[in-house]
C-alpha cells in the first residue's frame, strides 16, 4: 500500500491553511467609512456634534438624504410613486401626489423636484436610487435590531419599504421597493405611499502627489 509523503514546504502550506478555516477575519462595516456632511456641503469631523443633512459613501461614491423631523425631509412623509420619464415608468407613470406629506404634492417626481430646488447639501442632481444602491446602505448585522442602516447616520429612520427608481419590468404597474427592516426587496403597486431616500452621485477626489 502506497502513500504520499508530503515535501516539508507543502506540509507547511496545508497545515496553515487548514488552520486558517477556524480563523475569522472582521470585516469593518460599510458604515465605518461613511461622512457627515453638513447643510453647505461641508464633511463634519468624526467629533464635531453638529447636525448632519447627508451622508457621504466614499467607498461607492454616494451622497444620501437624511430625514428629519420637519418639512420637506420629514421622516413621516410618504411618497407614491409617480414619473412622467416613459424610459423610466415603462408605460405606467405611476399616482401623482397620492402620499401624505408636508408639502402639497406628494409623489416621489415632486419631491425630486423639491429637493433640487432647495439644493440639498449645496447639489442639484438628487434622484431616486437603483434597487443596489438602496440595498448597499443595509448591514446584515444590524438585522438582529429591526433596523439595517446605522442609526447613528440616519437617525430616525424607519424600518419600513423605501422606493427606488425601478419599474418591475414584468408588471409595469408596480416599482422595486427596499425593506430597511431586513434588508429585502420586492415589488409593489406604484399607487402604495412608502418612505423614499433621494441619492447623487458624488465624484471620488483625485489623489495627488
Amino acid at each position: 500500500m502506497s502513500r504520499y509523503v508530503y515535501p516539508p514546504a507543502a506540509l507547511a502550506l496545508l497545515l496553515g491553511l487548514i488552520a486558517g478555516c477556524d480563523e475569522r477575519v472582521e470585516q469593518p462595516l460599510p458604515s465605518e467609512n461613511w461622512q457627515r456632511i453638513d447643510a453647505s456641503g461641508n464633511i463634519l469631523s468624526p467629533d464635531d456634534p453638529g447636525p448632519h443633512r447627508c451622508v457621504l459613501d466614499p467607498a461607492v461614491g454616494l451622497m444620501w438624504q437624511v430625514h428629519d423631523d420637519n418639512g420637506l425631509h420629514d421622516r413621516d412623509n410618504r411618497y407614491t410613486w409617480y414619473s412622467t420619464d416613459r424610459q423610466r415608468h415603462m408605460s405606467e407613470p405611476g399616482l401623482a401626489d397620492g402620499g401624505e406629506c408636508r408639502r402639497s404634492s406628494c409623489d416621489t417626481q415632486s419631491l425630486v423636484a423639491a429637493v433640487n430646488e432647495q439644493s440639498l447639501c449645496g447639489f442639484t442632481d438628487w434622484r431616486l436610487p437603483s434597487r443596489e444602491e438602496l440595498m448597499s446602505l443595509g448591514e446584515a448585522e444590524r438585522r438582529e435590531t429591526g433596523l439595517i442602516v446605522d442609526p447613528a447616520y440616519f437617525p430616525g429612520a424607519n424600518a419600513g419599504e423605501y422606493w427606488t427608481g425601478e419599474t418591475f419590468r414584468l408588471y409595469p404597474q408596480s416599482a422595486w421597493a427596499v425593506d430597511f427592516g431586513n434588508g429585502l426587496d420586492r415589488a409593489d403597486l406604484k399607487s402604495e405611499a412608502k418612505a423614499v431616500r433621494l441619492v447623487r452621485n458624488h465624484a471620488q477626489a483625485t489623489e495627488t502627489n
